[in-house]
């Protein structure tokens, strides 16, 4: 007598990920942001200022790269990038478009979230020149270069004797 064969179940959440099209503007959307990096260096110090978030009224997307100089664009495609719609909050693969993390609420589909990504990622991407529909927040990071941290070593080196 034969047993028929049972069928695994997996409990594993399905993978999302963003469609060619969407990746491409993602891919635009984070090298306008780094061209807009502005880096002053001296022989001691440095100061970087970074576009790390773009937003209008209901969304918000957020580079995590925090990349401090301006990269070419095949090789900035690392790290994460996180767009924030109302409710919703996904985490997305800059590299692969795959979504890694969400936040969602529990009975809206993923057919309703893709088609507002869509329609998110279009606006930035068709208004990240115009300052007023698309906010843009920038940090800026300042600090010494490696011989600007040596001279102050040296000051606190001969200021304890």
């Amino acid at each position: 007598m034969q047993v028929p064969k049972i069928n695994s179940v997996s409990f594993q959440a399905k993978k999302h990920s963003l469609n060619k099209n969407q990746l491409f503007k993602v891919r635009m959307l984070l090298t306008r942001m780094n061209n807009e990096t502005l880096s002053e260096k001296t022989e001691t110090t440095f100061e970087t200022t970074i576009t790390s978030a773009i937003k209008n009224r209901h969304s918000k997307f957020v580079d995590s790269r925090l990349l401090s100089e301006r990269v070419q664009p095949e090789k900035q495609m690392v790290g994460k990038s996180m767009l924030e719609m109302n409710k919703t909050t996904l985490v997305i693969d800059n590299s692969t478009g795959e979504i890694t993390d969400w936040k969602k609420p529990f009975l809206t589909s993923w057919h309703k979230i893709m088609r507002k990504v869509d329609q998110n990622i279009n606006f930035f991407y068709d208004n990240f020149y115009n300052s007023s529909l698309v906010k843009k927040n920038r940090v800026t990071l300042q600090g010494f270069t490696k011989k600007g941290s040596e001279l102050i070593e040296q000051a606190k080196r001969n200021l304890n004797g």
